[in-house]
């Protein structure tokens, strides 16, 4: 009786530790691949819009780990500015080459531009990474469509796929009076 009782529970636990394991193609395993992509770049078109002004702009992003580099430029190719976060200091270099920094990367984006950019939460969003107290509505497909986070509001317009992963190819990013548009042309994975 008691072989019986332990192979039962060892058969249990085996079926469980199996079922933990997602499925190749599923969000499941998208979302845990994507936890693990800690190193890429892209590069995409910025449309920014507050009451103030309606611009584009030039992205350039690359993450790695925790550290990152955006670097924002106008049609022209002129820098708009350069955020960097290295070993946890965050750095904004300025159109004239001042540099500026700040325990929040958000609080000195809005401070020296007036854009308010969630620059925190960006790095799992950008890749369609919802954060865990995010609320997610899912395209047929089963990828995010609509993210609502602290009263910001992502819609994930379209989407491509890189060696294996579904990155978002578009998206727009709403908060309170500020539209973000974002049409990424490039992502690298590295």
């Amino acid at each position: 009786m008691r072989f019986l009782l332990l192979s039962l529970v060892l058969a249990l636990s085996g079926c469980a530790y199996r079922a933990v394991e997602a499925p190749a193609g599923s969000w499941q395993a998208q979302q845990a691949a994507l936890a693990k992509l800690q190193q890429w770049e892209l590069s995409a078109r910025l449309g920014i819009i507050t009451p103030d002004e309606r611009g584009s702009l030039s992205l350039f992003w690359r993450q790695n780990q925790d550290d990152y580099r955006l670097n924002l430029t106008n049609v022209v190719g002129k820098r708009v500015f350069d955020l960097n976060r290295q070993r946890r200091q965050i750095v904004l270099t300025d159109s004239e080459g001042r540099r500026h920094s700040a325990d929040s990367a958000r609080d000195l984006v809005f401070r020296l531009t007036g854009w308010d950019l969630p620059v925190e939460q960006l790095s799992n969003w950008i890749k369609g990474l919802p954060g865990e107290a995010d609320r997610v509505e899912y395209d047929d497909d089963g990828r995010p469509k609509i993210l609502v986070s602290n009263d910001w509001r992502l819609e994930y317009l379209g989407y491509t796929r890189i060696d294996g992963l579904w990155l978002p190819s578009r998206l727009t990013l709403t908060h309170a009076d500020t539209t973000l548009r974002l049409a990424i042309s490039q992502w690298e994975l590295l």
